[in-house]
């Protein structure tokens, strides 16, 4: 299984999404973990983490890319899951991601702004269908949300509204601890501490029906 975590947007929590997941999905499954980003931040931790649970690769250009993809049989597909980290840009290599994956994932935050980064999102993604005769869809989940917040009826509202999106029940909400693990190369289910924040992400992975 291929997922993408994508968005053209930037600072909206990919990378933390992604290493969660990897080290999560690790534990029971053989994981890959594609950096797509420019800043490198997975390649970064897997470094600190310093383990081989899992791996991390990166390409310098598409060919290599779709080369990568093409070629991972059936086999490896079904027994294997792969995480692709995608920057917070649009570029060809980030459409690449989109369409070869088998799964989508878009944080974003409860902001009202956050409105208009899905709006150009969207047209990335109706883009992406017109050239390739494809239908895609996101699973979109929100995400760094302050602990307080309860309120989230424009954003709900706007994604309800799209083809392009699925708007997840699960909620990561801001907790510090999941900061601190991952500065330390741990995963936020790795970690004896914020219950809160474990159980939010557990409830999130089983959501998303990936294992």
């Amino acid at each position: 299984m291929i997922i993408t975590i994508s968005h053209q947007k930037g600072g909206v929590g990919k990378s933390t999404i992604s290493w969660n997941l990897a080290v999560h999905l690790a534990k029971n499954k053989n994981v890959i973990v594609i950096d797509l980003d420019v800043q490198k931040t997975l390649t970064y931790l897997h470094q600190i983490r310093n383990k081989n649970d899992f791996s991390v690769i990166s390409f310098n250009d598409d060919k290599s890319f779709v080369d990568y993809i093409n070629n991972i049989s059936d086999d490896e597909s079904n027994d294997s899951i792969i995480i692709i980290d995608s920057g917070g840009f649009d570029s060809s290599m980030n459409r690449l991601a989109i369409l070869g994956a088998d799964k989508i994932i878009t944080p974003v935050s409860s902001k009202f702004i956050e409105i208009l980064g899905l709006q150009t999102y969207e047209n990335i993604l109706h883009e992406i269908e017109k050239s390739n005769g494809s239908i895609i869809k996101t699973n979109v989940v929100l995400n760094n949300i302050n602990p307080i917040t309860k309120d989230f009826k424009d954003i709900r509202n706007f994604i309800n509204e799209s083809n392009h999106f699925n708007l997840l029940n699960s909620i990561l909400r801001q907790r510090a601890d999941i900061a601190n693990s991952v500065a330390n190369g741990l995963g936020i289910t790795e970690i004896k501490g914020n219950d809160k924040a474990i159980k939010e992400f557990k409830e999130f992975v089983k959501e998303l029906n990936i294992i």
